[in-house]
């Protein structure tokens, strides 16, 4: 019954104390400021490092590359491409960038992975006797200084035991735009059969695989189905580069969350603190009329931790809230000339992490709960005695 009117009284004091009511309007808005961004932060990891992820799967390597026929067949597979890739140099009349090109058949763009990019001006590439038409990005469009039905030149470099070089006239037949500067800048498409003609010996050729989102816990088995005994590799291992950037990023990340939470864990002990020096005369009454050290203190650690988790919700749902609008925000500056913005992918879908969200509400409340008890171990040095004294 004290317990329950202490609690009362602590979070909801009476209008006499107004300051107090202030006080503790402050912490939790304060609490609710860090989360915010944090929750903000989190939304763009997860969001653009899922958009990036899924433009390298879908337009660059696909989920499962096989080197042998594929004998098999699964379910779960969306679509199957033989592409042919290679590397060299473009050259304009007064620009050059080093690129990789993709040879691939028309049926390519299915829909998936035409939901990865926007084909800007004329249609999909397809072979020429001449002059070979290429699928240009626009990043390389303006890199070039080059136009739509121009032509570039091309080094095509040798792999492994080949000799020489090669080159290759081109014209560009359309460009497209995926929204992520670093595989616009290097990414070129032309017809398979182009590609296997100019690049040297051929290409690399393989069988590039999308499998259905709902099979992605289960990437070896699909693979073992298609190949039979046959050479192949998942997208983890041949962009091992890029899968252990993000991994380590995110690492990186959390750890910066979690240090952000010490901080603030530290502050809702300062809070703790005010609260017991603004009592400092009540608890010794208390303790004069008998009540339990244990019961007092235990009042006083809920009180400031549902302080705490009011300032989590609404810092939350703030961030959940902001987060949604996040990605139009950031198209919109880097349209206004934030040049820094255009190194990243803006333009994608809100990803929430739950289990990470839990992690770093689970990880305030423990530091929280760490630094309020360590601080309300004043409590046992207030002495009944404080009560005789004057305000």
């Amino acid at each position: 019954m004290f317990s329950s009117w202490l609690l009362y009284y602590l979070l909801l004091p009476t209008k006499e104390l107004v300051y107090q009511r202030r006080r503790l309007l402050r912490s939790a808005l304060l609490i609710a400021l860090v989360m915010v961004p944090l929750v903000l932060a989190l939304i763009f990891m997860d969001g653009m490092m899922q958009g990036i992820t899924d433009k390298y799967i879908s337009l660059q390597d696909g989920h499962l590359q096989f080197y042998s026929p594929l004998e098999g067949s699964d379910p779960s597979v969306v679509s199957s491409d033989l592409v042919s890739t290679g590397y060299g140099i473009i050259y304009s009349r007064d620009n050059s960038a080093e690129v990789k090109l993709k040879g691939v058949e028309p049926t390519y763009f299915n829909e998936r992975r035409r939901a990865e990019l926007k084909i800007v001006e004329g249609g999909e590439v397809s072979g020429s006797a001449s002059v070979t038409p290429i699928l240009l990005s626009e990043t390389l469009l303006k890199q070039l200084d080059v136009e739509v039905g121009e032509r570039v030149a091309f080094i095509l470099i040798p792999e492994g035991e080949q000799k020489g070089v090669r080159p290759m006239l081109a014209i560009v037949a359309a460009t497209y735009n995926t929204g992520y500067y670093e595989l616009d800048s290097s990414l070129i498409f032309l017809d398979l059969e182009a590609a296997k003609r100019y690049l040297p010996g051929g290409g690399r050729s393989y069988h590039e695989v999308l499998v259905d989102n709902r099979a992605l816990n289960r990437l070896e088995e699909v693979g073992e189905s298609l190949a039979n005994g046959g050479s192949w590799a998942s997208w983890d291992q041949f962009n091992r580069t890029v899968y252990q950037n993000f991994v380590t990023s995110r690492q990186v990340i959390l750890l910066v969350f979690l240090l952000i939470l010490v901080v603030a864990g530290v502050y809702v002990a300062s809070v703790s603190n005010e609260l017991i020096q603004d009592s400092f005369q009540a608890i010794a009454l208390y303790k004069a009329l008998g009540a339990q050290q244990r019961t007092i203190r235990r009042t006083y650690f809920w009180a400031v931790m549902i302080v705490t988790l009011v300032g989590l919700a609404l810092g939350l749902a703030g961030g959940m809230v902001l987060g949604h609008y996040m990605s139009p925000l950031l198209v919109w500056l880097s349209k206004q000339g934030l040049e820094g913005l255009r190194y990243y992918l803006l333009d994608f879908k809100v990803v929430v992490a739950w289990r990470d969200l839990l992690f770093i509400v689970v990880s305030m409340v423990i530091i929280a709960s760490i630094t309020v008890l360590f601080t309300l171990r004043r409590i046992k040095q207030i002495s009944p005695l404080e009560v005789l004294q004057q305000d």
